[in-house]
């Protein structure tokens, strides 16, 4: 089944992205002490809550079927979902990037409501990067910098976070460490999106974004995805 774009017309209230599994366990010994480490291998899970105030025309036109459509499938459907973080690099440069609300010339939008839009990253992979990698060599556009907390997607919407920075070459060479590892390896040149950032996700549960409405119109779907794998 093809991937699912995130509707425009479902902007959530409120968001919490977050890894899970991140630290490993071999248990408590005979003498009550315990040893703990980082796991590279942590997943993401998210919830996000989505009011609903259906219209026919402006920016909420016809959520409920947006909502349908996206999580009709259940677990067995991939969603592509935007992280609308908004703190990479280009946007603490003032470089905000253009988020799908440009019109088209005569002031119409596309046929699902959105409008254009634009990334700005000036980020890239320098070197090839080998699957489970944890430590990945970025370069920024000059003026830019990443930091601890920072995410960014790759192009197959694998999403990270900057766990440390490692060293600097004074240019625009980066070494960084991430997490969760990587799932895939890259190739030379590919480029990281820290400013639209989004993460492959499949629904928790077959009702994790049930749907009441009041007057057939108004309510919250709270949706409860975790990472797809």
């Amino acid at each position: 089944m093809a991937d699912r774009f995130w509707p425009p017309a479902l902007r959530y209230s409120e968001a919490l992205f977050q890894l899970v599994n991140t630290s490993r366990s071999g248990g408590q010994s005979m003498t009550g002490q315990e040893q703990v480490v980082v796991s590279p291998a942590a997943r993401w899970k998210a919830s996000l809550t989505v009011p609903i105030a259906d219209r026919r025309s402006g920016d909420h036109q016809d959520q409920v079927l947006a909502l349908r459509s996206l999580v009709r499938g259940g677990r067995a459907t991939t969603i592509v979902v935007p992280i609308r973080d908004g703190r990479g690099p280009a946007h603490r440069a003032g470089l905000v990037p253009c988020k799908g609300r440009v019109l088209h010339s005569d002031g119409s939008p596309f046929s699902d409501g959105s409008g254009y839009a634009q990334g700005y990253s000036g980020a890239a992979l320098s070197g090839a990067a080998a699957l489970n990698a944890v430590q990945i060599v970025v370069t920024l556009a000059t003026g830019l910098q990443p930091l601890p907390g920072m995410r960014f997607s790759m192009p197959d919407g694998r999403l990270h976070e900057v766990g440390n920075v490692i060293a600097f070459d004074g240019a625009s060479r980066w070494t960084i460490g991430i997490t969760p590892w990587l799932r895939a390896a890259y190739d030379d040149g590919t480029e990281l999106d820290f400013e639209t950032a989004v993460c492959r996700m499949r629904l928790a549960s077959d009702d994790a974004a049930a749907l009441s409405l009041t007057l057939n119109r108004f309510g919250s779907a709270a949706f409860e995805l975790v990472e797809a794998l």
